[in-house]
């Protein structure tokens, strides 16, 4: 009796995992990312609806290196669909010219880092389309990207399908 309940208790188990793992459409994604701030992203889902994005972007006024935490839906409506929301932490600098232009002291940023997105996943291809809003808030001076600054779009290809 004792094995049947543990044979059906890891078969539920392994069902349902599975049904979760089915929303994710990839493993891994690398490509880039266009707009004000652009540059190489990569994104790693370690759990169903779980991932973590790298982000290395370049833009007229700085450098920096993105790390963001994100959790995955599915558009209910929408095959291959994803809607998405995250925080994150970034570290960089800025160009001379610009830290000279607007007077700042030193040129190192740290700051924090929200994002918001959908993503679209081709069925037919090993690519995704994302689209999201990345407002940056710098805690070292008042130097901060958002509003329409943190707008971009993402084109990655993807693994583990």
């Amino acid at each position: 009796m004792k094995l049947k309940k543990l044979l059906l208790a890891t078969l539920l188990v392994a069902t349902f995992t599975s049904a979760l793992r089915a929303q994710q459409e990839y493993e891994f994604a690398v490509g880039l990312r266009l707009g004000y701030d652009s540059g190489i992203s990569a994104r790693y889902f370690f759990m169903p609806n779980n991932a973590l994005e790298g982000i290395m972007s370049f833009s007229p006024n700085a450098f920096k290196l993105t790390a963001l935490y994100q959790y995955q839906m599915p558009v209910l409506a929408v095959d291959n669909l994803d809607w998405f929301v995250g925080i994150g932490a970034h570290v960089g600098s800025l160009n001379r010219r610009t830290q000279r232009e607007r007077g700042f002291d030193h040129a190192f940023l740290f700051g924090a880092d929200l994002i918001v997105g959908i993503e679209y996943v081709f069925a037919a291809a090993p690519f995704s389309l994302s689209l999201d809003w990345k407002p940056s808030f710098s805690f070292t001076h008042n130097f901060n990207d958002f509003w329409f600054y943190g707008f971009g779009l993402s084109i990655r290809y993807t693994f583990g399908r």
